[in-house]
This record gives structure tokens, C-alpha cells and sequence, in this order.
């Protein structure tokens, strides 16, 4: 049991890992649309839709970041269900970044 709890440990760790490579991509996508509304002839509409949809993406992320382990510590049950809950938040946040890359694309 405790090999496994140690694996689950383990691959929260990786998944609070890409969380944090996913708000790092989010903060540059939100800075380069920034930056496109600066210049004149932007198409605004696709680009605040864009940033609409990366702002949503935020809030899964963000949750998935919160440092759950720390509530249960090394209990199987709990580690399996921070596992389960952290790739969801994270599949959804994707999820929302590509209908934002979407409307990007269209700007």
C-alpha cells in the first residue's frame, strides 16, 4: 500500500507540474492578445474572445494547483481522488485554451 500511495504521489507532483507549464503558456497567450489590441486594425472581437476563453481556462488551472495532499496526508483514497479531480481540471482547462486558440486563429 504504501508503494502505491508513493506512485500516486508521485504522478500529483508531475500533474501540479503541467499546471504550472499550462498557466505559463496562459500568461503569454493572454500577454501576446495584449499586445495584438494595441495595434490598429486588430479584429477585437475575436481576440477579446480568445482572451474570454484562456480567462476560463484560468480557474481550472488554478484550482488544480491548490495543495490538496496537505488535507489527507498519505491516505490512498485521498491521493486517488486528487489524481482523478487534477487530470479533469486539466483536460478541461485544454479543453478551453483550444476554443480560445480557435478564436485567436481567427484574428
Amino acid at each position: 500500500m504504501l508503494d502505491s500511495i508513493e506512485e500516486i504521489s508521485h504522478r500529483i507532483n508531475e500533474l501540479g507540474n503541467k499546471s504550472t507549464q499550462v498557466l505559463l503558456f496562459l500568461s503569454f497567450a493572454m500577454v501576446s492578445v495584449a499586445t495584438l489590441e494595441t495595434i490598429k486594425d486588430a479584429p477585437t472581437a475575436a481576440l477579446n474572445s480568445a482572451l474570454w476563453w484562456w480567462k476560463c481556462a484560468l480557474i481550472p488551472i488554478l484550482l488544480s494547483v491548490v495543495p490538496l495532499k496537505e488535507v489527507r496526508w498519505k491516505t490512498l483514497t485521498w491521493y486517488q481522488w486528487i489524481q482523478r479531480m487534477r487530470v479533469g481540471l486539466i483536460w478541461l482547462a485544454v479543453a478551453l485554451i483550444v476554443f480560445g486558440l480557435i478564436s485567436f486563429f481567427k484574428a
